[in-house]
């Protein structure tokens, strides 16, 4: 027969094993005592900086993030501006893109779809990019043709 304590035990271990993070995140317990969720330093993201770029998975468009707003990538809702080229550097215009934010530790996305306009001169406009809590995320660019992917990881704070 399973006690009290051991039954609360159980349920703890589950919910440490349920949304709740990486090696670099707190226990869910001290979130309850105000400490902050910081990822900075996992090896998977990057470092904000206006204008930094990510090449496509093939290697033939460049995803340059112009801007985001606010910057770096912050906790509630956020807007990108970006800039697509070729290899070349010629710019993209008009790429039927889409968007995929994603928590991959926690196995989930957002609840909210951000839309993505295209300006006339290969820029993008990607709002709402809705990171509703910390941690590690992953931000996917697929466009469909040409089919490609390109990928940003940056540590949202909380």
């Amino acid at each position: 027969m399973m006690t009290r304590n051991s039954l609360l035990a159980m349920l703890l271990t589950a919910a440490s094993f349920s949304c709740g993070g990486t090696s670099n995140s707190l226990p869910v317990d001290n979130l309850d005592a105000g400490e902050v969720i910081d990822c900075a330093t996992d090896a998977r993201v990057f470092n904000y900086q206006a204008g930094m770029s990510v090449k496509s998975a093939s290697g033939n468009l460049n995803f340059q993030l112009l801007s985001s707003n606010p910057g770096p990538p912050a906790k509630g809702t956020d807007i990108w501006s970006l800039k697509v080229t070729n290899a070349a550097g010629q710019s993209q215009t008009n790429l039927n893109m889409s968007v995929l934010p994603f928590m991959p530790d926690h196995g989930h996305g957002t609840s909210i779809d951000a839309q993505i306009t295209a300006g006339a001169d290969g820029t993008y406009s990607v709002k709402p990019l809705y990171f509703f809590m910390p941690g590690v995320w992953r931000i996917t660019f697929s466009t469909a043709a040409p089919s490609d992917n390109a990928v940003f990881f940056f540590c949202v704070p909380g």
